[in-house]
């Protein structure tokens, strides 16, 4: 298979959402180079990756490959973005993993789900993120073939997108991107300024951020949870007035919290948040009852604003 078959069919739609979340969740841009194929054996590490593995009719691993510097650039950047205030970091610390992280999982989250949406014969895994050098060599056992498509962002450096490919074993067909945006708010009543509500998300950075826009907009009776089974612990002891629920989480995603909760009797208000835009995941979510839905990225420049459209109660 040719590197531009390989390049259309797996890699554009990963280059293309990372170029929008670029703009959107750091002001950055970011242009892609041409694809190229990698030598397996000069191929080196970086020093940070995004990678989700492949599976089905290529089975391989998909990496976002960083320079330390370029990703401390992007790191600071999202969250200069998100919360108004200049970050100056050097190195990769706790608060610019969980940016990372956050940045790394909404492009593979709707990339993937695009993907999807077409009959082809993969699956990704989800996200997971490489520091050390050392954890390199295992991920390219069994590789034959490397495809790399550089990024160049203004002022920050330079990421890569490799496709590290062990086998294939399936037919070209083309893909298009598709651009998500969230569902809205049907209700038209403000929620009070002193309700109680609950955000749930397991990036505490996701929570800060939607913390200080509620703060923005007057309401100040803020609890947190990171997770959906405590979620559901919550709403039962602390009876909040409005939810915001992210749906992917470590120990219980949010679909199966909405629908305990729902299960529990309570008619609580609830607002899903997630990068993934699966029809399918968003039909079940709706079957239980929901206010609407955001697709994330969410920031400083419109995070307000987005999170005042829904909150509504009737």
């Amino acid at each position: 298979m040719s590197v531009e078959a390989l390049h259309k069919v797996i890699l554009y739609p990963f280059i293309n959402e990372s170029l929008a979340s670029l703009k959107a969740m750091t002001n950055l841009i970011g242009e892609a180079g041409e694809a190229f194929v990698d030598s397996v054996d000069d191929f080196r590490f970086k020093g940070y990756a995004v990678c989700s593995e492949v599976t089905g009719g290529l089975d391989g691993v998909i990496m976002m490959h960083h320079y330390p510097e370029t990703a401390i650039a992007i790191g600071n950047s999202v969250c200069e973005h998100m919360f108004e205030e200049k970050y100056q970091y050097t190195e990769i610390n706790e608060e610019l993993s969980h940016a990372l992280a956050e940045w790394g999982n909404t492009i593979v989250g709707r990339s993937t789900d695009l993907h999807s949406r077409y009959s082809l014969d993969y699956k990704f895994s989800s996200p997971y993120f490489v520091h050390n050098v050392n954890d390199m060599e295992k991920y390219l056992a069994g590789v034959t073939e490397v495809i790399t498509v550089p990024i160049t962002i203004e002022g920050a450096g330079r990421y890569y997108f490799n496709l590290l490919i062990r086998n294939v074993e399936y037919q070209t067909i083309g893909i298009k991107r598709e651009a998500s945006t969230g569902i809205s708010n049907p209700h038209t009543q403000t929620l009070p300024l002193d309700s109680k509500i609950l955000l749930v998300d397991d990036s505490g950075m996701i929570r800060k951020a939607l913390r200080r826009y509620l703060l923005q907009l007057g309401y100040s009776n803020i609890i947190e949870a990171e997770d959906g089974s405590v979620a559901v612990t919550m709403v039962r002891d602390h009876k909040p007035d409005f939810l915001f629920l992210d749906v992917v989480m470590a120990q219980m995603n949010g679909d199966l919290a909405l629908a305990k909760i729902r299960a529990d009797g309570s008619k609580v208000p609830v607002v899903m948040l997630s990068s993934i835009t699966d029809q399918v995941l968003i039909k079940r979510c709706e079957s239980e009852g929901i206010s609407g839905f955001i697709f994330k990225p969410i920031n400083a420049d419109n995070g307000a604003e987005i999170i005042k459209q829904y909150l509504k109660i009737a």
